[in-house]
């Protein structure tokens, strides 16, 4: 199997035991903004100044992540909580962004948040009201844990391979 295949398994994988979406950076050209999957980003980036703020962030927290080749936990400028983890295997070189999450305390801000946002990009604040509601809350362990089976699963899956 491609390698490039074994990390969309990867992906698919995680999405199913974790309920959350990623994607895919190979180098800076290869970045997508808009092709993220995450409804509430999607929603977000209805607005160019948003998608502006969202591209330069990832593509920050890209560099970072690939230069140092460490896990890099991030809060995107929307408030949600994202990591990228590096992926070298032998001539494959690329980030995974995993999508956001909130913590509880933001749960309990998010009509806050909504207005914030909904004044700062000129978006909907009941559509990013009700979207802050659907976001996935974690505390730190299970962050980590989540992060770490991510881990496991491109560990696992490139062990696997003939």
């Amino acid at each position: 199997m491609e390698t490039k295949q074994v990390l969309k398994s990867v992906l698919e994988e995680y999405q199913r035991i974790t309920g959350l979406c990623s994607y895919i950076i190979y180098n800076e050209e290869d970045y997508k903004s808009a092709s993220e999957k995450n409804y509430f980003c999607k929603c977000l980036k209805l607005s160019s100044k948003a998608l502006k703020k969202c591209e330069r962030c990832t593509l920050d927290v890209f560099a970072e992540a690939d230069d140092e080749n460490k896990v890099r936990i991030y809060s995107c400028h929307a408030g949600l909580i994202k990591w990228a983890v590096p992926v070298n295997y032998n001539d494959l070189h690329c980030v995974i962004v995993s999508e956001g999450i909130i913590a509880q305390k933001q749960m309990e801000e998010a009509d806050q948040w909504a207005q914030y946002l909904a004044k700062e990009y000129g978006l909907n604040e009941e559509m990013l009201s009700h979207n802050f509601k659907i976001i996935h809350t974690m505390n730190d362990r299970q962050m980590q844990a989540s992060i770490g089976l991510l881990k496991d699963l491109i560990a696992y899956h490139f062990a696997m391979i003939k």
